[in-house]
């Protein structure tokens, strides 16, 4: 057997013969005991194997796979108003491609462009854009964005909430009565949120005093106080306080409380006379005057010394009445100069506002905007219809010796059907700039009350009204809309958190 043969065929048994196999070759070749030809094989494989073992080389290592796109977000940090727009760029390392897709997360979270300008929505929140690699789709990173209601940007122009009620019910659901309830404080702490989230920056809160003491009465008619206020209702008032304290927006604005005392129900003085007696129940003049005396005193304990975290008193005004229109209330005359003086007093000495809030004549049986109106009593009123009742309560109390507020705050009812709501509210306040300093009344003016349209044209056309005043003239400096009842007209309900953006001016880009 030659070495050749030999080596033949080792190498046919490395592939896959076994050493039997070679016997009858080799036997061939050379007559070899079977043992020893097999000693022989077995040996010269192993060798052969071993050698190849050892002079054979490495198979190559393969290279590692390039690293995967990164991508890197920049732009403007911090809040972003609402419908405002912001730029952002996006760079991507380990990619000689450089485009990305923009897209924004959440939905109804605003739009961004191909070229990363985000549009901020309408409304609040937290957003996130996110730029895709488009080399590598799964390549991505994102950026927040908090998008807030700006406000304060015009200086001394206040909007908010005439808030006593957690519905448009405001019979069954206003809450002072019922505050000391966990689920109808939540339910308020709610509501308070959504509404300085939407930039609210004043609230104010009325409280009708109805009750007798001791008088028990339902869910179904949670809007009756007690007269004279209960230690409960007090507490109530002061937890409420405390939480309007601690409110602050998205968009960093702390709200301020107003309240409104409102002697309604059996308290109602327009009822009965100094004689026979006051109110439902009825009270004579010395009863009446003790209970709005011991009122007072409880309100202004509830409220004293609550502060927000900057320190500023939480509170601002508090009114003594609504409304206030004499010659058309009964025995008005005699509330106001038998207790404005000691409110005054009292309310002043706690480092609060004291006032009452007045009427204008804005609806269409007034003729606001008619032309060549003559008054019969006041001829300062000629061509000034819509201070009609305004001028005459003011007047009343110049004579009588009463403290004229500082600020002259009035429900303002521009009522559509009597001309453009904006010429109504101008020439309202025009009329009191020509009429009310006369009687030493200020150029500062609040519209305590006014509508809520639901109609979304309506109740922008009326706070673009406001807002426009406001941004013109210093002279407007608040408003707070009402919400229930028919917040929004005759039979229609309002419902929370109201679209208070609507009495801001839209920002100057």
């Amino acid at each position: 057997m030659s070495s050749h043969t030999f080596a033949s065929d080792v190498a046919s048994a490395n592939h896959g013969q076994s050493v039997t196999a070679l016997l009858p070759a080799c036997r061939t070749a050379r007559p070899w005991p079977d043992s020893l030809l097999i000693g022989v094989v077995t040996l010269f494989m192993a060798l052969c194997f071993a050698g190849c073992g050892s002079s054979s080389s490495p198979a190559p290592a393969l290279a590692p796979p390039p690293p995967a796109p990164t991508l890197t977000i920049a732009g403007p940090s911090g809040i972003l108003a609402t419908g405002a727009d912001r730029t952002f760029t996006a760079a991507v390392t380990n990619s000689t491609n450089q485009s990305v897709t923009w897209s924004v997360v959440e939905s109804g979270g605003g739009s961004v462009t191909s070229a990363g300008v985000y549009t901020a929505p309408a409304l609040p929140g937290t957003f996130t854009i996110k730029a895709a690699s488009v080399a590598d789709p799964a390549a991505f990173t994102t950026a927040s964005v908090p998008v807030v209601i700006p406000v304060g940007h015009i200086t001394g122009y206040d909007v908010g909430v005439d808030y006593h009620a957690t519905t448009s019910d405001f019979v069954s659901s206003a809450f002072i009565t019922q505050y000391n309830v966990p689920a109808v404080r939540q339910t308020v702490l709610t509501q308070l949120q959504g509404m300085v989230d939407r930039g609210a920056t004043v609230f104010s809160t009325r409280v009708w005093f109805v009750n007798e003491p001791g008088e028990v009465v339902g869910p179904q008619d949670a809007w009756r106080a007690t007269f004279p206020m209960t230690d409960q209702e007090q507490a109530n008032l002061r937890l409420y306080a405390q939480d309007v304290a601690k409110l602050i927006g998205s968009g960093g604005n702390r709200p301020r409380l107003d309240i409104c005392m409102l002697w309604l129900g059996a308290a109602d003085y327009t009822r009965g006379d100094l004689t026979s007696g006051l109110g439902w129940t009825p009270l004579t003049p010395n009863v009446f005057t003790t209970r709005v005396e011991q009122t007072t005193d409880k309100l202004l304990d509830a409220v004293t010394n609550v502060l927000r975290p900057d320190g500023v008193s939480v509170v601002d005004t508090i009114y003594m009445e609504g409304e206030v229109t004499i010659g058309a209330k009964a025995n008005q005359d005699w509330f106001l100069t038998t207790h404005y003086p000691r409110f005054v007093s009292r309310v002043s000495a706690a480092g609060f506002n004291p006032a009452v809030y007045f009427i204008t004549a804005t609806f269409l049986n007034d003729q606001p905007l008619a032309p060549g109106y003559v008054d019969a009593n006041f001829p300062i009123l000629n061509g000034h219809r819509t201070m009609f009742w305004i001028y005459r309560s003011l007047n009343f109390m110049v004579n009588n010796g009463l403290p004229i507020p500082k600020r002259i705050d009035f429900s303002c009812y521009t009522d559509p059907a009597a001309g453009p709501m904006p010429d109504i509210l101008t020439r309202a306040l025009d009329d009191a700039d020509a009429t009310l300093p006369s009687l030493g009344a200020p150029k500062s003016y609040g519209a305590a009350e006014t509508y809520y349209f639901l109609d979304d044209g309506m109740r922008k056309t009326l706070g673009q009204a406001f807002a426009s005043e406001a941004a013109k003239n210093p002279r407007m400096q608040r408003v707070t809309f009402w919400t229930s009842p028919d917040g929004g007209g005759p039979g229609v309900n309002a419902a929370y958190p109201f679209a208070i953006e609507d009495f801001f001016p839209p920002l100057t880009p």
